[in-house]
């Protein structure tokens, strides 16, 4: 008698190749360029905010918004120490940029964030650090806080 798995030879599986899917380029975006005046009219009282108050302020405006640049700007400013506050009356225009009300302790601050000639037009003259910053890239945002220009910053896209 003879048992029917004793006489079969086992068949070599043969190895499968996987191969590797062709990757799609993605879109990255990041931060370049910030620059930040906390004190951009040193003769004016009442006129300085903190780094951090400034990143959070900035940080609350575009946490209302979800493009993947927002969102990389979002994590700049996250990883720079910035904590999102509460906001009011946020709207977003593309010719514009955003603008919302935000409450940063007890004081409701209203802060601008768009192109330099729109920003220019809503606030006091910008700075040397600002000015310099948007001779160097015309397409950098300016934030304007209470009528006040106090950091620039651009956002860069590239395919990896």
């Amino acid at each position: 008698m003879r048992f029917l798995w004793f006489g079969k030879k086992k068949v070599k599986a043969e190895p499968v190749l996987e191969l590797e899917k062709e990757r799609e380029p993605e879109e990255v975006y990041s931060v370049v360029g910030f620059t930040c005046e906390t004190n951009p009219i040193a003769t004016a009282k009442n006129t300085q905010l903190h780094l951090e108050v400034i990143n959070s302020l900035i940080l609350s405006v575009l946490s209302q918004a979800n493009s993947p640049a927002d969102i990389a700007a979002q994590e700049f400013f996250q990883a720079h120490g910035a904590n999102v506050l509460p906001t009011d009356d946020f709207t977003y225009s593309a010719e514009r940029g955003y603008s919302s009300r935000v409450r940063d302790e007890k004081t409701l601050r209203t802060v601008l964030i768009g192109p330099a000639p729109v920003i220019a037009r809503a606030s006091t003259p910008f700075c040397r650090a600002i000015s310099t910053a948007i001779l160097d890239n015309p397409e950098a945002f300016v934030v304007a806080v209470d009528g006040i220009a106090y950091a620039s910053y651009s956002i860069t896209k590239e395919l990896v």
